[in-house]
């Protein structure tokens, strides 16, 4: 059986190694996303010889999430999470946010025979072309160049762009309160006090934790910032937090441009994460014009 461990804040290493195993454009296939969602997940992580696994806790019952392996290994490792679950857990398996590349494998393996399929349409991650993101070129951006350049006009000498780190913490953490109690009337899964648990343990251990973050400033106060990691072997930038002043029009624009042209210039592809279901963000997010939607499914026996 294997041995479920916390996801602490000193595993990152850990993870890395098995996240290069096979290229995994889901978030949910790497370490911070992992990181920040602990409490909301109950998530826990173990490794052997092939894999590492992350367990979940949904509605009581026990779940897992893609495992992180060579795409060879993908159907024994699945076998071994099924007798996790028959043998440990004794419940039916469930594996949730799988990727569509290990549906198909497991498809051509004959694993799923004895499974419900099911793609989950509020966990698709939206990805990027990042040079667009950097230059916002091309008639499909025209509006989003708009927006971005009417915040340049409308601010001229008032803003700047801030890389941040362990020393703005503070004035991050005060920012992110405001903005926090302004959104949670727009919560559809009751997630908004999980996310903020765990980006103030983000907060409490950015030391220990290899990620980047960005700012603007206006009139000398921070009026936006963002989170981000980088997966190197996929040239993949995942946009974990951004958030913004919504006062101020065309700041998201800005602070979405800025932090790909400042903190991920190598990265060919931008994950900006799902949606959550929500009508508005799914719309921004496919404003944007996504090169294409990263499927997820569940798994259910």
């Amino acid at each position: 059986m294997l041995d479920w461990k916390p996801i602490s804040p000193f595993v990152q290493k850990e993870f890395a190694k098995y996240e290069s195993l096979r290229p995994l454009y889901i978030s949910e296939g790497h370490y911070l996303n992992q990181f920040l969602w602990e409490h909301y997940y109950q998530t826990k992580y173990a490794t052997d010889d092939k894999a590492l696994y992350i367990s979940i806790k949904i509605h009581g019952h026990h779940g897992v999430f893609a495992p992180l392996c060579r795409e060879a290994d993908l159907p024994e490792v699945f076998h071994r999470l099924e007798n996790q679950f028959h043998d440990k857990w004794q419940e039916p398996a469930r594996f949730y946010n799988i990727d569509s590349r290990m549906v198909e494998i497991l498809k051509d393996a004959g694993c799923l025979s004895d499974y419900e399929i099911v793609p989950d349409r509020d966990s698709f991650d939206y990805l990027y072309d990042a040079d667009k993101l950097r230059t916002l070129s091309g008639k499909a951006m025209h509006k989003k160049k708009n927006l971005l350049n009417g915040f340049i006009r409308e601010y001229e000498g008032h803003f700047q762009y801030e890389t941040l780190g362990i020393q703005n913490i503070k004035e991050i953490e005060a920012f992110h309160e405001k903005w926090m109690d302004e959104r949670r009337i727009y919560d559809k899964y009751n997630c908004i006090d999980d996310e903020e648990d765990g980006i103030y343990r983000l907060f409490g251990n950015c030391r220990s934790i290899n990620c980047k973050m960005g700012g603007v400033r206006i009139d000398g106060d921070l009026k936006a910032y963002t989170i981000g990691s980088y997966v190197p072997d996929i040239n993949l930038a995942i946009i974990h937090i951004e958030k913004a002043d919504v006062g101020y029009r065309g700041l998201y624009n800005y602070i979405n441009q800025q932090f790909i042209l400042h903190e991920f210039p190598e990265a060919v592809i931008v994950n900006r994460e799902d949606d959550l279901g929500q009508e508005n963000l799914r719309q921004a997010k496919l404003s944007y014009r996504p090169i294409r939607l990263e499927e997820k499914f569940t798994l259910r026996e």
